[in-house]
C-alpha cells in the first residue's frame, strides 16, 4: 500500500513538472474559473498543483510562452489521451469532458476493486490507463527527440525521470490488468 502511495506522489510531482515544461503561465481569469468548478479529488489536487506552479493553457497567446508550446505538441499528437485526461482544459467543454472521463474511470476502478466489474469493463479501464501512460511517454519522447534545442539540463533530467516513471507505471498497469483478467 505504501508503495502505491509513494508511486502516486512521485507520479503527481513528475506530472506537474511535465506540465510545467509544455504549458505556459495561467491568467487570473483561468485560476478563477478553475476555483469555482466542481472537481473530483484527484483533479482538484492536480489543479492546485498546476495553479501553484502557474500553469494553464486557456489563452492562445499564452500558449506560445512555454518551453515547448502546448499548441505545437497538440498539433503533432491530436489523438494523445494526455490532452483529454490530464492537460489543463482550454474551455468549459474540455473541462466537462475531462471531468466526465475521470468520473467514468473512477466508477470503473471502483467496480474492478470491488470485484463487480465485467470482463468488458476491466478491458475498458485498463486499455485506457495503458494508452494514457503510453501517450505520456510519447509526449516526453517527442519533447526530447524533436526539440532538444529548447531544453536545458534541468528539463532533460525531468524528461528522463518522467520517462522512467511512466515506463514503471505502464508496467505496473499491465501487470495489474493481467492479474484482474486472470481472476475473471
Amino acid at each position: 500500500m505504501s508503495r502505491k502511495i509513494a508511486l502516486a506522489a512521485v507520479s503527481i510531482l513528475i506530472l506537474g513538472l511535465f506540465v510545467l515544461l509544455i504549458l505556459p503561465s495561467s491568467s487570473k481569469d483561468t485560476e478563477a474559473a478553475h476555483s469555482h468548478s466542481p472537481k473530483s479529488g484527484f483533479s482538484e489536487r492536480f489543479s492546485s498543483l498546476s495553479n501553484f506552479l502557474g500553469i494553464g493553457s486557456n489563452s492562445s497567446s499564452n500558449d506560445e510562452e512555454g518551453l515547448i508550446p502546448a499548441s505545437l505538441l497538440r498539433n503533432e499528437t491530436p489523438d494523445n489521451l494526455y490532452w483529454v485526461a490530464v492537460a489543463t482544459p482550454r474551455d468549459a467543454a474540455e473541462m466537462k469532458a475531462q471531468n466526465e472521463l475521470r468520473e467514468d474511470w473512477a466508477a470503473l476502478y471502483g467496480k474492478i476493486y470491488s470485484n463487480k466489474a465485467t470482463r468488458k469493463e476491466i478491458d475498458e479501464y485498463f486499455t485506457a490507463q495503458i494508452k494514457l501512460h503510453e501517450d505520456q511517454l510519447e509526449l516526453l519522447k517527442i519533447m526530447e527527440d524533436r526539440y532538444p534545442e529548447r531544453l536545458n539540463d534541468d528539463s532533460r533530467r525531468m524528461i528522463l525521470a518522467g520517462k522512467e516513471l511512466y515506463a514503471k507505471k505502464l508496467k505496473n498497469v499491465k501487470d495489474e490488468y493481467e492479474k484482474h483478467i486472470n481472476q475473471k
